[in-house]
């Protein structure tokens, strides 16, 4: 069995979800086109790297409810991907591995 995996290294703008959404949703679009398996982001890649205090303001569940994990759910039909992101889980406590 083959596998292709692709590896996106992109340039993130720290604490700007909506704008690194676009660009994550832009790579799976050309990796959807070459026949790309996995697609591979970097850490954090969702939120910039040096976060700080802006933490729990860029903190998503990756749910289909959540508003920005929907449009990542909606895109990877056909695709997997492996996304940096920091998490939240039910006792509000962050996680970024």
């Amino acid at each position: 069995m083959k596998l292709k995996l692709a590896l996106a290294q992109i340039s993130t703008k720290l604490g700007d979800v909506e704008s690194n959404l676009e660009k994550h949703l832009d790579y799976i679009k050309q990796a959807k086109a070459q026949k790309t398996d996995l697609l591979i982001f970097p850490e954090l890649s969702l939120t910039g790297y040096v976060l700080q205090d802006l933490v729990a303001s860029v903190a998503h569940k990756p749910t289909e409810d959540d508003p920005v994990f929907k449009h990542l759910l909606k895109a990877s039909h056909d695709l997997d991907l492996v996304i940096g992101f920091v998490d939240e889980d039910s006792r509000h406590r962050f996680y970024i591995a």
